[in-house]
Formats: C-alpha cells, structure tokens, sequence
C-alpha cells in the first residue's frame, strides 16, 4: 500500500482522480473498481476513463484541478497486487502502464493547459486477458487503496 503522507500528498487540495482500464480484461480493469469505490467530495472528482482516458480531457481541464491522479494497472514485475507511486518520467521512457503511451500524452497535455500536478499509481497485474477474472490480489489492493483515499475526504 501507498504511503499514507504520499497520498495525502496526492490528494491536498482540489484533485481529481483518473481511474484507466477494461473491465473485461481481468486486473486491467482495477481502475473502473476503483472508480467504483470512491466517494465524491467538493475537493475530488473521480472520473472512470475506461481505456480511453484521451475522451475525458474536457472534463478533467474543466474541474481545474490542482492535482490530477492517475491509477493504472502497471507491469513493474512486483507482486501480483502491489501498489506504488509511479513517477512520469518512467512511463514517459516506455514505461509499463497496460494504456502507453496514451497516458503520457494525456498528463502532458493536461499540464499544458492547467496548472496541475500529475501522479501516477499503478497496481501490478497478473494477467489481462480478455474474459478472465480479476486476481483477487488486485482485487483486494483496489479495496484498500479506495478505503485510503475515502478515508482521507472525510
């Protein structure tokens, strides 16, 4: 799990939450649960960009955040449902995210036209093939990060 100063890091002041994935694509699809699991407040926005988070920018650039948070399932070669804080750079030189490089191109062009601040969070997948379940590592992690960052609004 995230470090809990490094969420709240994240997560201070107006922020929106980006959640990426394909449901139907096993643990790919952890960004749409996690979406799922997140409560609204006037300070977060939580928008489910399935696989493409391009259709989304409007909505995001509109909420002018000052952060925007990414969450993705990440190839780190951890274990199957660890978390952690992705820097851009290293999706930005291939990177592992199962979405590249559109989510490069996205935050880049988010900050080209907002003064925000992007992060990333990636869980490891075990597979993403179409039709089979999510692992319930990913599952569990999706569970615990949701009930981080819920508990950080109230």
């Amino acid at each position: 799990m995230l470090d809990e100063c490094l969420l709240k890091e994240m997560l201070a002041g107006k922020a929106v939450i980006a959640c990426v994935g394909n449901k139907l694509r096993a643990d790919d699809g952890v960004g749409p649960l996690i979406a799922g699991l997140l409560e609204e407040t006037p300070d977060l926005k939580v928008v489910d960009c399935g696989e493409t988070p391009e259709n989304y920018l409007g909505v995001i650039i509109r909420e002018k955040p000052e952060k925007v948070v990414v969450i993705d399932a990440v190839f780190m070669g951890a274990e199957v449902g660890e978390v952690r804080a992705i820097r851009k750079e290293e999706l930005a030189e291939g990177g592992y995210s199962t979405h590249m490089p559109t989510l490069s191109l996205f935050t880049d062009f988010v900050e080209s036209q907002i003064d925000t601040r992007t992060y990333f969070i990636g869980i490891q997948p075990g597979t993403i093939k179409f039709g089979e379940k999510m692992a319930p590592e990913v599952e569990k992690a999706a569970r615990q990060l949701a009930g981080a960052i819920n508990s950080l609004q109230d």
